[in-house]
């Protein structure tokens, strides 16, 4: 029976974490998570760490496989597999290391067998194989010998229960004893899986053929639950209590159940809604209230806290979802196939019967609505009006592709289909009918809608835009407008309309336009700045969705919340289905959004926190990003490494480096980034992911090299000063043996030139002196010569009287002549400079008597 209901389930989302994607092999025994936020699993290949991001694996010494993992109150990962048990931990350097602690026991029991499970707790931490416990108190490890062959150990309402295979329940007590739970007698031919608190101070034991057994006034009776009848079948094997309240129990042999706080089913997760395999070895709850299942091929995780639940149609047999309506406490879903109905739904995604066609309905529904508390469905072959899950027809007009209320007209629909326009009105009976199609237009439009001047929209389902006026008495239409590129569109090809309260929108690639009436017509405004291709879809009241790649998003009151789905391309469809209800259309099924709980999420996840993890610089350093982090110039390409621990999917990441890049950079799948050669200084990196998530921030700079360092620069600056001082030093050196060479050049210049002065002088003055004997010999000469005549004629006057007077004038002649005085004269220019030449150049007016006064006056005559 369980079967036949399941094949219907909405449940949260799952994601698969196939063998191929943690590059380990298929069983993995336990689970984990750190505080950071990491998964962690045991498995055959080794410990398994998820960080969101990518997975890696650590192997034990012996590679052995790890049966059991937990965290312990310090951080550390302890694991354990056969004849080994210890510790990893992350040393400063970013590097995961392991710790062994078994090398401190010298047991030939521990060699011989393998730890399963592993309780950690404050105090504590139990390493238990199926026959021992290995008691480590964080400091020296205790082994302790229970009273036989044990199953898991577990704390419950305080207490560390262990169960003993054939004996019952004991508690392990503080001195490392075991004392009988009294009653527990019953337990003996049962094998325990689990113990949980049952939330009323009592216990849930969980057996592996019989069921639960709950513990209640001290005595151990079955579970009285119609869901214990099933379990006895199932096997089970793990169980945990949930933050919300409620349980997650997995089986062996028919996946996980989900319990609410009051015990009643709520989720049923096995192969046929998603799990890769039914065989559930491991099972934990994270941080953010999800759910992660280590199972015998694969792990699983499942978006408990999702505000969706999704159906999938894992046979095939509904197709790809068009439309849907909720009416009656019934679910409808319009597919290629036809209209599939379920029953007996409280609520739309809650509900876990089956759906089964409507007769009648086979083939392509395009459009399902409740109008005035009727449901119609628009279909490939006309209009059909559905009732009690019968399908009547009441339009044979092919392709009822959309109808809409007629404003002003309560009683009345027109319908665009495949050859134009159709119209509905209420019979008597105030059933929707037929009454006529409408002239003066018969091309097909996918989707239309009224503005608020009264024009009806149409959007062809391959090219163009169309406005149309209706006449007055609704038989035709009497005027039409097509736009196209030419009049405003950014494109004109494949265009969708969407109705918002007061506005209209066409979705046009890229972008979606707002149509404006204006008094010159129609204005084409786009609703966003920037080129992202995408569509908008409207909802209730205020809210709208947009449709971008393979993304959604729910805009409400400003507030912009992720769904992480992909509709149908092409013909992306999300409906409001019932109060805070939306269904989103898929190709293989359809999600249901809580609208409520998703507005309600106000506080962000603990785990979902975009983080730099690790950084590597180009010769393989790690380093762990700490506060203003330093790095030499050496490593100036560093590779860095971005995670957050969001798992409902692979996150985009964004990064921006102020100092290197002032943009964020594009959307990016890869979770790293390499930078080469940066220049010295500060810079900030900055990552966001598109998960929701804050950004991280984080500090660095790159020194200098050494030869820029500041104390390059100190040394630099000394040895400068030392050079001029040295340079100033050689070069006074320098200008003081100059200055002397100098000194005795000029000395022997001057004794060289006073040498020559006097030897001029002396030259001027024997020149002189040579000159006065050749002129005084001259006058000598002449005087003797004068004086000879004088004498010749003295004794001719003897015998001549008249002799006389001649010897007067000679004597005269020789006493006025001008020869003694022109001797002087050149004599008295050579020592003077020319002293007569320039006297007469400035004054040529002197007389010969001015002339030798002048010359008496410079000898100071």
């Amino acid at each position: 029976m369980w079967s036949l209901c399941l094949w219907a389930q909405d449940v949260p989302r799952i994601r698969n974490f196939a063998p191929l994607d943690y590059a380990a092999q298929n069983q993995n025994w336990a689970l984990a998570q750190s505080p950071e936020g990491w998964i962690y699993a045991g498995n055959n290949g080794g410990l398994l760490e998820m960080d969101g991001t990518r997975w890696h694996t650590f192997s034990l010494p012996d590679k052995q496989t790890v049966r059991a993992v937990a965290i312990g109150h310090n951080g550390e990962i302890f694991c354990g597999g056969f004849a080994e048990f210890g510790f990893w931990k992350t040393d400063r350097n970013g590097r995961f290391y392991y710790t062994s602690l078994s090398d401190q026991i010298r047991s030939d029991q521990l060699n011989k067998e393998e730890i399963w499970h592993i309780l950690a707790g404050p105090d504590f931490v139990l390493f238990q194989s199926f026959s021992a416990i290995y008691k480590f108190d964080y400091q020296k490890i205790t082994l302790l010998h229970p009273p036989g062959a044990i199953m898991f150990t577990r704390t419950v309402n305080g207490q560390t229960i262990v169960p003993v295979i054939g004996r019952g329940l004991y508690e392990l007590l503080p001195d490392n004893t075991f004392k009988f739970v009294p009653g527990s007698a019953i337990l003996a031919d049962k094998i325990v899986q689990f113990m949980v608190s049952n939330n009323h101070g009592g216990v849930w034991i969980g057996t592996s053929n019989h069921g639960i057994f709950e513990l209640r006034d001290h005595q151990f009776v079955p579970w009285n639950n119609p869901l214990n009848l099933e379990f006895q079948q199932v096997q089970l094997n793990k169980a945990i209590a949930l933050q919300s309240g409620g349980w997650a129990i997995g089986t062996i042999l028919n996946g996980a159940y989900i319990l609410d706080e009051n015990g009643r089913l709520r989720y049923h997760f096995n192969r046929e809604n998603g799990l890769q395999n039914n065989t559930i070895l491991a099972i934990i709850e994270d941080t953010d209230g999800n759910l992660w299942l280590g199972l015998d091929k694969g792990i699983d995780f499942i978006a408990l806290q999702s505000s969706l639940t999704i159906f999938i149609d894992q046979t095939g047999k509904i197709g790809t979802a068009y439309t849907a309506a909720y009416w009656q406490n019934r679910l409808y879903i319009g597919t290629n196939q036809g209209v599939f109905v379920r029953e007996n739904c409280t609520q739309p995604g809650a509900c876990r019967n089956k759906f089964h066609l409507v007769e009648g309905t086979q083939g392509q529904v395009w459009q399902l609505q409740v109008i005035d508390n009727q449901l119609l469905c628009g279909h490939n072959v006309g209009m059909f009006r559905i009732e009690n899950d019968r399908a009547q027809k009441i339009s044979d007009v092919t392709g009822g592709w959309c109808a809409i209320p007629l404003p002003g007209h309560p009683d009345r629909l027109v319908q665009s289909t495949y050859t134009g326009l159709v119209l509905f009105r209420k019979d008597a009976s105030g059933h929707w009918v037929f009454e006529r199609r409408l002239s003066g237009f018969d091309a097909p439009l996918k989707k239309i809608a009224f503005d608020t001047l009264g024009n009806l929209w149409g959007a062809h389902p391959n090219r163009g835009l169309f406005r149309l006026h209706l006449s007055e008495d609704l038989t035709q239409v009497n005027a039409m407008r097509t736009y196209t590129r030419e009049d405003g569109l950014t494109n004109d090809f494949k265009l969708d309309l969407a109705a918002f309260p007061q506005r209209l929108v066409v979705n046009a690639e890229p972008v979606p336009l707002q149509i404006v009436p204006t008094d010159q017509g129609v204005d084409f405004r786009p609703l966003i700045g920037q080129d992202i291709p995408q569509k908008w879809l409207s909802g209730m009241a205020d809210d709208y969705f947009v449709v971008e790649r393979n993304d959604v998003r729910l805009v409400s009151h400003g507030n912009t919340y992720p769904l992480l789905l992909t509709l149908v391309p092409g013909f992306e469809n999300i409906l409001p289905v019932a109060p805070d209800r939306y269904l989103c259309c898929l190709e293989n099924g359809f999600a249901v959004l809580d609208r409520r709980h998703l507005l309600a999420q106000t506080s962000p996840r603990k785990t979902n926190r975009c983080l730099i993890r690790r950084i590597e610089s180009a010769d393989s350093s790690v380093f762990l990003p700490t506060e203003n982090l330093e790095f030499s110039w050496r490593h100036n390409s560093l590779k860095f490494y971005f995670t957050v621990p969001y798992f409902e999917r692979m996150p985009q990441v964004s990064w921006q480096l102020e100092g290197f890049s002032p943009q964020w950079s594009p959307w990016q799948s890869s979770p790293e980034k390499e930078f080469s050669n940066l220049s010295p200084g500060n810079y900030t990196l900055r990552v966001r992911t598109d998960t929701g998530a804050a950004a991280a921030v984080f500090h660095f700079r790159i020194l200098p090299p050494w030869y820029r360092s500041v104390w390059a620069i100190l040394v630099y600056i000394g040895l400068f000063f030392t050079l001029l001082w040295q340079i100033e030093r050689f070069n006074r050196r320098r200008f003081m043996h100059q200055r002397q060479r100098l000194e005795i050049e000029k000395e022997r210049e001057l004794s060289v030139q006073r040498t020559a002065a006097e030897r001029e002088k002396l030259l001027l003055e024997v020149e002189n002196k040579s000159r006065e004997l050749s002129n005084a010999a001259l006058n000598l000469i002449r005087k003797n010569e004068v004086l000879q005549r004088l004498k010749d004629d003295l004794l001719a006057a003897k015998s001549d009287p008249a002799a006389l007077p001649k010897i007067i004038r000679l004597i005269d002649g020789h006493l006025e002549g001008d020869h003694d005085w022109a001797i002087f004269e050149e004599s008295f220019n050579r020592v003077h400079d020319d002293f007569f030449k320039r006297l007469l150049g400035q004054f040529p007016d002197l007389t010969p008597g001015d002339f030798r006064l002048a010359a008496y006056l410079k000898m100071n005559l």
